[in-house]
């Protein structure tokens, strides 16, 4: 069963009354409770409130929960920074590191001050991870997406209930902070008209059971020019790519399959006659599971013309669309196709269920590489922001905000303020036991998690020890989810209703 709170304002309503509204409790079973996280009670309770501030709090058990999002996943404070640094137990640490020797790693936070790491419980220091600014982060609020088709090019009318909406056309479902996708027919876009700028990152992360095939529109501008042929809707094919033009415009459109991926220019002729042109690549093969998940990473330059694929942290294709001319097909590309600050996602299989989550949309930096991708079980690699120097060695220590590096040719000093990534040696790593069970998890805002067992907590605090940092205090003021069940099983992870 559901619960949702309704609401109807009437003058004035108090911030404590609002903010009882703005955390939703998620339970394992698939069941949802709006309200309010009041902290923990005795024997690690869970405890609730629901409609007034002055009722006694519910108390739920811990492992009847899969999470709580804090103030619909949008904290009052974001991180100040972007930097992080990425442990062996899988946290990854929003914070500045202010010092690193042989034995540990130091590293300044907004969340819980400073924090000490063993020196190989650390895996990476990212203090420029992305180059820019972080300009989406989600979902969190379903207001936020658009569903678009052929037909409603400028989104599917949902003056009706949902399921009123269902019988003529197949939905994407919101739920907590995902985007699923079970309905055995296709033809339905899940958009966002804005956040990409002209150099974007767009990540993601993806999970998918039986058959994975999907469309990716990016840098779209959803238009439609003024004598573009109508579409066909008396007879529909919303399988047909020739098709996608309608709903992403002038854009580009990758399609990912679970063993390859294929990359388009969207758009229009001068005729008004819809164009979907593959663009060639050296390689486009992929190795994905029919059933699975996988995080992607498209980086694009509107300017350069760069196009980069990444999938879990590893390079599978590169595009430039720098000066293309126009092609014979009559397709007007004089350049860059996507001329919009938009992104989009269509499922292309029928009986092809999916799940998109952790949708970051960041400025770019241009780095073409990335030193996850150049991990070394002998060296440390430093990457700086440039994207094309990196250097292999030893990593000594830090000292007045540099980090010293010896190397095979020579002594090197770099500002941590020109460095994107340290990688650390695996060799000289101690991860964690794969087999051991996950823990509660904190996921701040924008970016970064940190997880532990708790001791105490109330609405603003929570006490965790951590495996690799010991006790510490996490404030939740940039905190937008907690999570109880944290699990790499991507069939664990998915709501029963779906």
């Amino acid at each position: 069963m559901n619960f949702r709170l309704i609401i109807t304002i009437v003058g004035f309503v108090s911030p404590l009354a609002l903010a009882d509204t703005q955390d939703l409790l998620r339970f394992e079973n698939g069941d949802q409770l709006h309200g309010a996280f009041h902290g923990f009670g005795e024997h690690g309770t869970l405890l609730w409130k629901r409609d007034k501030p002055e009722d006694e709090p519910i108390k739920f058990n811990p492992s009847d929960i899969r999470q709580v999002v804090l103030k619909s996943g949008k904290p009052s404070q974001s991180l100040a920074s972007l930097a992080y640094v990425g442990a062996c137990n899988g946290d990854r640490i929003p914070g500045m590191v202010r010092d690193i020797d042989d034995k540990r790693v130091l590293v300044q936070t907004d969340f819980a001050g400073l924090l000490e790491y063993p020196r190989d419980q650390v895996e990476i220091i990212a203090p420029n991870p992305m180059g820019g600014r972080v300009l989406y982060y989600g979902p969190f609020d379903k207001e936020e997406w658009t569903q678009k088709n052929c037909k409603h090019t400028g989104g599917i009318p949902m003056q009706k209930k949902e399921e009123e909406v269902e019988k003529d056309f197949p939905l994407w479902k919101f739920s907590g902070s995902a985007w699923y996708w079970n309905d055995e027919k296709i033809g339905t876009a899940l958009t966002r008209d804005t956040g990409m700028s002209d150099r974007s990152v767009l990540q993601f992360d993806l999970a998918w059971k039986n058959r994975l095939s999907i469309a990716i529109g990016f840098h779209a501008d959803f238009t439609i020019p003024k004598n573009a042929k109508p579409y066909q809707e008396e007879n529909p094919r919303p399988n047909n790519i020739q098709d996608q033009p309608y709903i992403f415009g002038s854009s580009y459109v990758l399609h990912v399959y679970s063993n390859y991926v294929v990359l388009y220019r969207s758009g229009f002729n001068e005729e008004g006659i819809p164009v979907m042109e593959r663009i060639q690549s050296k390689n486009s093969m992929l190795r994905l599971s029919n059933s699975g998940s996988a995080k992607f990473e498209i980086r694009c330059n509107r300017i350069s013309g760069d196009i980069f694929l990444f999938v879990d942290g590893q390079s599978i294709c590169e595009w430039n669309e720098k000066n293309v001319p126009p092609s014979e097909n009559g397709n007007a590309s004089d350049g860059y196709m996507g001329k919009g600050a938009g992104y989009g996602f269509m499922v292309q299989l029928e009986e092809s269920p999916l799940r998109v989550s952790d949708v970051i949309v960041a400025e770019w930096n241009g780095m073409p590489d990335a030193a996850r991708s150049l991990n070394s079980d002998d060296s440390d690699i430093v990457l700086l922001n440039n994207g094309t120097d990196r250097f292999s060695g030893k990593i000594h220590g830090m000292k007045d905000g540099k980090v010293n590096l010896t190397g095979r040719f020579g002594n090197f000093s770099f500002p941590m303020t020109e460095i994107a990534e340290i990688r650390f040696a695996k060799s000289q790593l101690k991860f964690t036991d794969p087999s051991e069970p996950a823990t509660f998890k904190v996921r701040f805002y924008p970016l970064g998690s940190i997880s532990g067992k708790i001791i105490s907590g109330d609405s603003k605090n929570i006490r965790l020890l951590n495996t690799a940092s010991g006790e510490m205090n996490v404030s939740l003021e940039s905190a937008g989810i907690l999570e109880f069940k944290s699990t790499q099983s991507y069939l664990d992870d998915w709501n029963v209703e779906f």
